[in-house]
């Protein structure tokens, strides 16, 4: 995969994150969809070194 799909998974990452966190998916217990919220922000950072990881083979 190259760099800019890292980086576009990584955006998609922290939106979600913050759809799940403000419980736009309609779980009935607002903590569980803030814990998912911030188990999918985790993702963001793991997409970003990737991101930077291609981007430093690219060249």
């Amino acid at each position: 995969m190259n760099s800019n799909t890292w980086y576009l998974m990584m955006i998609i990452s922290i939106l979600m994150a913050v759809l799940l966190f403000l419980n736009i998916a309609g779980y009935e217990n607002a903590a569980d969809a803030r814990q998912v919220g911030v188990f999918v922000g985790l993702w963001a950072p793991t997409f970003g070194i990737l991101g930077v990881r291609s981007q430093l083979n690219e060249k």
